[in-house]
Order: C-alpha cells, then structure tokens, then sequence
C-alpha cells in the first residue's frame, strides 16, 4: 500500500509539473508571439477596429462561458469600474501598442512594453499607494530606464523602423496599463477573475470600436481587401491571444506563485525578437539588444527580489 501510495504521489506530482511546464510556455510563447499577431492583422484591418472586435469577441465568448458556469450576474458599480480598467489596459495599453506597431518593429514594442513592472513602482511610489522603494528595487527601477533611455535616443546608424511618436506611445501605452492595473488593486470587481477580465474585455473592446469609429475607420474597412494571413491573425488574437493565453495565467495564478507567473514580462520580449527576425525581417540592432539585456535584467531584479522577500515573512 506504502509503495501505490508514493508511486500515485509521484503520478500526480509528475502531472502536475508538466500542466505547470505547459501552462508557462503558453503565456510565453502565446503572449510574446501577439506582437507578429497584431503586425501582420493591422496590414489590412484598421487598427483600433481590429483591436475592439478582438476583445469584444473574445470577452463576449469568455462572458457567456463564465455566466452559464458560475451563474454569476456583475453588479452596475463593479461595470463602471471594469469600465476604467478596460478602456486604460485595453484602449490605452493595447490600442496605443497597435497603432504603434505601424511603424516601429514588434520586438522594439515588446521590450518597451516589459518596462510595465518598473511603472508600476515609479507610479505607486509617486501616488504614495505603496512605500519607497529599497536599493534592489532602486537599482532595478533606474536600470530599466536606462534601457528605455538608449531605445529613445537617436543615432544615426539606425533606420526609420525606430520612429519617435512609435516609441512615444509604446512608451505611453505602458504607463496606462500600469495605471489601470494599479487602479484595479482597489477597484470595485467581480469575485470571478475570469467575469471580470471578460467585461474589461468588452467594455475596453467597445471604447476601442468607438475610437475607430470616430477616427473614420469604417470608410477604410473593406472585406475585399482584407488578406487571408490578416484574418487568420486576428482569430489567432481572439482565440489563442486572448482566450487560451489568459486562461493559462489564470491557471498560473491559482496554481503557482504569482512570481513565476509574471516571468512572462521577461521572457515575451525574447520571443518577439525571435519571431520578429525570422518571420518580420526586422533587423536585430545592436542598441536593441542593449536595451533589451538592461530591461529585462531590470525586471528579473525587482521580481525576484519581491519573491525572496515574500518568502522571507
């Protein structure tokens, strides 16, 4: 009995390691992989449509789902608040991403797109919502932004891909979804992490098509143009993007320590270099890879420095 009873332990505990393994490689390979998504989708959608029906379909389908399983109903002030946090993380982060995707490489959005943890502790920090950050946190802070500071400054050996309003609202985008998920930490939400994502989803996704709209996007969306590789990648979006990717964090976040699962800041910028390169014909410059070594070395500091000091209380 002792020797079934240790062998079904190792059964699970062996399944459970490659659902973990398996869980990671979606979020990182799905989510860094979205950057070449968007690229190739916007070469014949317009972008803020594109983008709103992505999260519209997306958050419909995951809404649905989550009501008739969980038969939870959301209340009108936990709509209002989704709201916010959709129209910052969705319309700010995501949109500003796909518009500046039409003229700056994909890996140079994801790197910029990683400094996401370095907001979030210069603006908490400013807006007093959290105390002041030590050496670690300091060193990692001002490390990452170094990197930032060599993507945005000009030089002369590199090409038009690095375009100055591209970087500035990547920059910007950044920074919104850093204030929308600080906002959500105190925001009125569904119990249901799966409902509230779904009506961030929708509501981002509809402030997204009224942006389009008002932009006069409609006058340019024209099926008949609409090429066979962009269509494809917007259901790759709506599908693995938003509903597999996301569905695989969740898993992450109930199932493993938050730190691990926000590995995937650091390793989405790798994989978007790479698919960039083979896929894109972007040119891997080496004030690129400069800035993508400070970046992502700032944020394994401060996220493992976070983690060794959870472990420590």
């Amino acid at each position: 009995m002792n020797l079934l009873h240790v062998k079904t332990n190792l059964s699970s505990e062996f399944k459970s390691t490659v659902a973990i393994v398996l869980a990671l490689l979606s979020v990182y390979i799905i989510w860094g992989s979205t950057y070449l998504g968007i690229k190739i989708a916007i070469e014949t959608f317009p972008p803020f449509l594109m983008a709103g029906i992505r999260f519209v379909i997306a958050g419909s389908l995951l809404y649905g789902y989550v009501i008739v399983k969980e038969r939870k109903h959301p209340k009108l002030i936990e709509w209002r608040d989704t709201t916010i946090i959709g129209t910052l993380l969705l319309m700010g982060g995501n949109g500003l991403v796909v518009i500046a995707e039409q003229s700056i490489p994909t890996s140079i959005v994801a790197i910029i797109i990683a400094t996401v943890p370095l907001w979030m502790i210069a603006i908490g920090w400013m807006m007093k919502s959290q105390t002041e950050p030590n050496r670690s946190t300091l060193f990692g802070t001002v490390l990452g932004f170094c990197g930032v500071a060599i993507l945005m400054y000009p030089s002369q050996q590199e090409n038009l891909h690095f375009d100055l309003l591209g970087l500035s609202l990547t920059l910007l985008a950044a920074i919104l979804w850093s204030l929308g998920s600080i906002y959500s930490q105190k925001a009125i939400l569904p119990s249901s992490t799966m409902l509230s994502t779904a009506m961030q989803m929708i509501t981002g996704g509809l402030v997204l098509v009224m942006v389009g709209t008002f932009s006069g996007e409609w006058q340019h969306l024209n099926p008949e143009a609409f090429s066979s590789r962009s269509f494809f990648a917007l259901m790759y979006l709506i599908f693995f993007g938003s509903l597999l990717g996301f569905s695989a964090y969740v898993w992450l976040l109930q199932n493993v320590s938050p730190y691990l699962a926000s590995t995937y800041a650091f390793v989405n910028p790798i994989v978007a270099l790479i698919l960039g390169y083979f896929f894109a014909d972007e040119v891997l410059s080496f004030k690129a890879l400069i800035a993508t070594v400070f970046i992502i070395s700032a944020v394994v500091i401060i996220t493992f420095f976070k983690a060794k000091k959870k472990l420590k209380r």
